[in-house]
């Protein structure tokens, strides 16, 4: 039996055009820039949750009994050490959780979480004890990924070819599957932590420069495993699909058909870790910080927005080809052999 050819037609979506694309679409679509820079607004000039009154207390009294074990030559470590933490707590800001992950809103202010502003003087609110401090970061995570599903699904909205009407069961849906993606990565991430940890502890009390290298081919082999989990948040938005689904199709897509997602998602990076450069230049006290916040919440709902458009067409590229595979599949059971080429 003659072998048959069957050639897969289409390209899978191209860089430049999809970059385009998406600063395009921002351009036209700029109300969307309310929402970083409502965060960053919020983060920058209005109260900081504090956690110094409820941490100094246990960071000094580990000090000093660090200070009496410890050898002389450790001494000023020590003392450093506390320093350290004591400036760290000055400048943590409860609040930046409202910066979620995976799907949430970016924060320029959330990154640096300066202590001052243009305000001059700024209310601090300490959390006085562990229970508070967890009620409130339970309730910024919720407020944080109701807003980020928000911010996630106007934006998958105004890349659809077809633009739908607003449907509050839709954003409830989506919220509800933000959270529960939430939890599976962070599930997956403890899986896999606390044995990296105790596996790069052991290495490091036996070499140090054996630790430096686990933890460089470790960070390597993490990178390749959550890349192709990169657009499991659009799979939710796009598709409507649950959380578990959502992240299979991710997988399927970027393995199999979007090898080329990496230079995608580096190129993406590159732009906004360069340009975060340019935006963190003015002080946290002077005004032009807000031309920070502008920049950095038009260039990062831009990328946002060319990455729901490349996955758009990834997903469109993939059906047509996996019909192709299916009709191929079927020539090949009724015909013979048959040859599977891209053009």
């Amino acid at each position: 039996m003659k072998n048959q050819t069957v050639i897969l037609t289409g390209a899978p979506p191209r860089l430049i055009p999809t970059l385009l694309k998406g600063f395009n679409t921002i351009a036209n679509n700029a109300y969307l820039l309310l929402f970083p820079v409502f965060i960053d607004l919020l983060l920058w000039l209005g109260p900081k949750l504090r956690l110094k009154t409820l941490m100094m207390p246990f960071i000094n009294e580990f000090s000093a009994d660090m200070l009496k074990i410890s050898p002389p030559e450790l001494l000023d470590t020590v003392k450093t050490s506390q320093t350290l933490w004591e400036q760290l707590l000055n400048q943590f800001n409860l609040a930046t959780a409202l910066r979620t992950f995976p799907v949430g809103i970016p924060s320029i202010i959330a990154r640096q979480s300066p202590a001052g502003s243009p305000l001059g003087q700024y209310w601090v609110y300490e959390i006085p004890s562990v229970q508070w401090a967890f009620a409130i970061l339970g309730a910024v995570l919720l407020i944080g990924f109701l807003l980020g599903s928000l911010y996630f699904y106007f934006i998958a909205r105004v890349t659809a070819t077809d633009v739908e009407k607003l449907s509050g069961k839709q954003i409830l849906t989506a919220y509800a599957q933000s959270l529960i993606m939430f939890c599976l990565f962070l599930g997956v991430a403890i899986l896999i932590m606390i044995p990296l940890f105790l596996i790069l502890s052991i290495l490091s009390l036996a070499n140090a420069g054996i630790g430096q290298f686990f933890l460089l081919v470790a960070a390597l082999v993490l990178l390749w495993l959550v890349m192709p989990l990169v657009f499991s948040p659009h799979g939710v938005f796009v598709l409507k699909q649950k959380a578990l689904p959502s992240m299979m199709i991710s997988i399927r897509l970027v393995r199999l058909f979007l090898p080329g997602t990496g230079l995608f998602v580096m190129t993406s990076v590159l732009i906004s870790e360069g340009l975060n450069n340019l935006w963190t230049i003015p002080e946290a006290n002077s005004w032009l910080t807000l031309f920070g916040i502008g920049g950095h919440s038009f260039i990062i709902t831009s990328l946002l927005a060319a990455s729901f458009i490349y996955y758009r067409e990834g997903l469109r590229w993939m059906q047509e080809n996996l019909q192709r595979l299916a009709e191929a599949a079927q020539q090949k059971h009724e015909n013979g052999g048959t040859t599977l080429e891209q053009q």
